[in-house]
């Protein structure tokens, strides 16, 4: 097959413009899946979303067609933007984003019933040697249905694979690590399943944090003056986990509803990362994500990794197919 041949160069990029019947493209996930195990980058511009000729639609276009141009950017490699870097984190870092997506289920018409499709946990690794200067490698795994759990072997080999594939020629001085998914009652569990793991990675010596990211809380906060939503950036410490240190951040703030916060749990910082605001670290990632100029809830690797996961989660393969070593330094699934 053609994704396959040894004859197509590496710097090949499709753009594929398409119309669809309906408001579901059945073909995408198969073309995407076919392009990913040959390690080729490809981008889709739909037209039945916004019609690009019309003039009439030229503002939707124009806003549609600058996010596909960043999207192109980043997934060739360009760096558009960057957040500064705190003066005491030990460079390089190593930013580690881990997500799982739990596919809907499916019809089986064999059985006559909705059957659970695999789980796909995604790890994304970002190698930060400057504030302007980053190297990527990703990784995706099936799980059992409904899994959250026991991704330690999967966390240490895809930072053993990256390291190597991304060629370092510094060791890391110190790794960061966001991990969404992680309820109150499995915090213990799965920092003591994923910490040794990177400890197994990248050596001993190196001090390493978790962060765990809680989305899906019931905790709001409210301006006691004006009876409000408080403002966008709002910083809440002191409210603590029963067992870590927690901090809550307000990362969007829409003038007509009450947002949630997201609650970050400090489920592990070693000596050597005392002196970092893990806070401030978070909350300066929150402004790097490469796909949308502006803020988001949780920090860029750590919202990559769910868009990593729900995008191999799609195929019908779960990702298996994916050829991660070709995708190297390269956000493909943007």
């Amino acid at each position: 097959s053609f994704h396959s041949s040894r004859r197509l160069p590496d710097n090949v990029f499709v753009i594929d413009m398409t119309k669809p019947r309906s408001a579901v493209d059945q073909a995408y996930p198969v073309v995407k899946k076919m392009f990913a195990s040959g390690g080729i980058l490809s981008q889709f511009i739909n037209f039945r979303n916004c019609n690009h000729g019309d003039v009439r639609a030229a503002r939707k276009s124009q806003m549609i067609l600058g996010a596909i141009s960043r999207q192109i950017l980043n997934k060739v490699g360009v760096a558009i933007w960057w957040t500064n870097i705190p003066p005491s984190l030990p460079l390089p870092a190593v930013y580690v984003g881990v997500d799982v997506f739990h596919a809907p289920r499916q019809y089986d018409a064999r059985i006559k019933r909705r059957v659970a499709r695999p789980s796909v946990a995604a790890v994304v690794v970002q190698v930060v040697k400057s504030a302007s200067e980053s190297s990527w490698y990703t990784e995706t795994f099936q799980k059992e249905a409904g899994s959250e759990s026991d991704l330690g072997e999967a966390l240490e080999g895809t930072l053993r694979r990256g390291i190597e594939r991304l060629q370092l020629t510094e060791r890391p001085a110190s790794c960061i690590l966001w991990r969404d998914g992680v309820g109150d009652g499995a915090v213990t569990a799965t920092a003591d399943d994923e910490i040794p793991a990177i400890y197994r990675a990248l050596g001993n010596q190196v001090p390493v944090a978790m962060v765990i990211c809680q989305k899906r809380i019931a905790t709001k906060f409210f301006n006691s003056s004006t009876g409000g939503a408080m403002p966008q950036g709002l910083l809440v410490q002191g409210v603590s986990h029963s067992d870590y240190p927690t901090f809550y951040l307000q990362g969007t703030s829409p003038p007509y509803s009450t947002p949630k916060p997201v609650r970050f749990i400090i489920a592990q910082r070693d000596e050597g990362l005392q002196d970092i605001s893990l806070a401030d670290l978070t909350w300066s990632c929150c402004h790097n994500y490469p796909n949308w100029a502006g803020l988001i809830k949780v920090p860029a690797v750590c919202q990559l990794a769910h868009v990593l996961a729900e995008h191999a989660g799609n195929f019908d393969d779960s990702g298996r197919s994916i050829d991660h070593e070709r995708f190297a330094n390269r956000l493909y699934f943007l």
